[in-house]
């Protein structure tokens, strides 16, 4: 069946539909746009007073859109959309971001190019090769199916409540792609080569995949080689410590994937050292990039308004690290009968916290030494500290970096901890 068809955004998909449905047969009767297309169609800044003649109308507008253009076409045709079959083509949403088109009688649906589109040159052969998915009305869902079909292009039907989960592998099998080649020629180009020289390797293992599957995986966690994985762990380590995290997450999967486990060593990334060897570490953190973050404290009993204040803190940066008073230093500034924990402890526990990349341990009355050290971007002390108060902050200031006074919650503290433990249960 020919349909006759608008399109409101003609961006790289929408520019792409507009031709090859109209290469297809069906006729363009409108499209909405600030560029025109290249081809004779009449043109609208914004959403025309009546549907003009279009039967099928296509949302390709960004997903945060969808909703407000929605319902800018309800207001202004109301019972218009009767019959009128609408698409957006998020591969998030479901077809009832559409519903006040529906409640005017419009059918809904949603129809999402399983493509990633960079290049509108190419847009056209790209999504006459890529599987579409649509959910939405039954009538809807019909004319998915021929316009799909008229481009030669393959489609599938999908559960609404499946969109997320959806969404979720679609930006796995693409845009994670991306980034994974991208850590990879970050590092083949250390030695001298880059990611033209990666690419055989790609499309080889994209081709094992297409035939095999997972069974197509190769490697040192297949092989269980883990002298090699061990070699690989301490060269991120020392010299691309952003890359770690990303590395063990996949190698971690990749040993379930295959039936086997990580050696538990892999896992345990070392946290605690000396001010000279982190200092080491935090320089090639900075060469890469990495904005780095400081705070410090005694930490002696760990309560959650201590791991509230240090997800806080970690949310300034990328690398946490925790500057930790030593025993001597937390005497002299709490008492004789302070710590309750001795620094050992308390680094250890610091450490185990998902927020916490570094920590330290100092001996001085404050941090300013360690501070000068490290030269952090980001320097944060709790809200009872003004900003100019804050030990360091003009060590950080002047190399300029930010200085930050974050609240702390109510109802917390390691005193009152101490104080309930000391009060006897039952007084009389």
């Amino acid at each position: 069946m020919r349909y006759n068809f608008a399109i409101i955004g003609l961006g790289k998909v929408g520019n792409a539909l507009l031709s090859l449905f109209s290469q297809a047969g069906h006729v363009p009767q409108w499209a909405v746009s600030s560029v025109k297309p290249g081809k004779d169609i009449q043109m609208y800044s914004s959403i025309p007073e009546n549907p003009a003649g279009a039967d099928v109308v296509i949302l390709a507008v960004p997903d945060g859109s969808i909703a407000d253009v929605a319902a800018q076409i309800a207001q202004r045709w109301q019972s218009q959309c009767s019959g009128i079959v609408f698409f957006h083509l998020s591969g998030l949403h479901s077809a009832k971001i559409l519903s006040p088109l529906e409640n005017w009688g419009g059918e809904i649906a949603s129809l999402h190019p399983l493509q990633s589109i960079m290049d509108i040159s190419k847009s056209r052969q790209a999504l006459k090769q890529s599987f579409f998915t649509v959910e939405g009305t039954a009538d809807a869902e019909t004319v998915a199916r021929e316009l799909v079909t008229s481009i030669g292009s393959r489609l599938g039907t999908i559960a609404p409540e499946d969109k997320v989960v959806y969404h979720t592998a679609a930006v796995f099998a693409s845009n994670f792609l991306v980034t994974l080649l991208s850590q990879a020629t970050e590092l083949m180009t250390e030695t001298g080569l880059g990611r033209e020289h990666l690419m055989p390797l790609v499309r080889g293992t994209l081709t094992n995949i297409e035939e095999f599957g997972s069974a197509a995986l190769t490697g040192p966690v297949q092989r269980g080689d883990w002298d090699t994985l061990r070699a690989h762990l301490v060269l991120l380590h020392e010299l691309f410590p952003d890359l770690l995290t990303s590395y063990l997450c996949l190698a971690e999967y990749t040993a379930r994937l295959v039936g086997k486990k990580l050696p538990d060593e892999f896992l345990e990334i070392p946290k605690i050292f000396d001010s000279t060897d982190l200092a080491g570490k935090i320089a090639i953190m900075k060469n890469r990039g990495m904005r780095i973050v400081f705070t410090n404290g005694c930490f002696d009993i760990l309560h959650a308004g201590h791991v509230s204040y240090l997800k806080k803190a970690r949310a300034c940066g990328d690398c946490l690290v925790v500057g930790l008073n030593s025993d001597a230093s937390v005497r002299r500034l709490k008492g004789s009968d302070r710590p309750v924990n001795d620094q050992k402890s308390r680094a250890c526990v610091l450490s185990a916290l998902s927020c916490v990349d570094f920590v330290t341990v100092f001996e001085q009355d404050t941090p300013l030494e360690l501070i000068k050290l490290l030269r952090p971007h980001v320097l944060v002390k709790g809200g009872d500290w003004k900003i100019d108060e804050i030990v360091g902050g003009d060590v950080v200031m002047a190399d300029g970096g930010q200085v930050v006074s974050l609240d702390f919650e109510e109802g917390y503290s390691t005193s009152s901890i101490l104080d309930r433990i000391k009060k006897p249960r039952y007084e009389s």
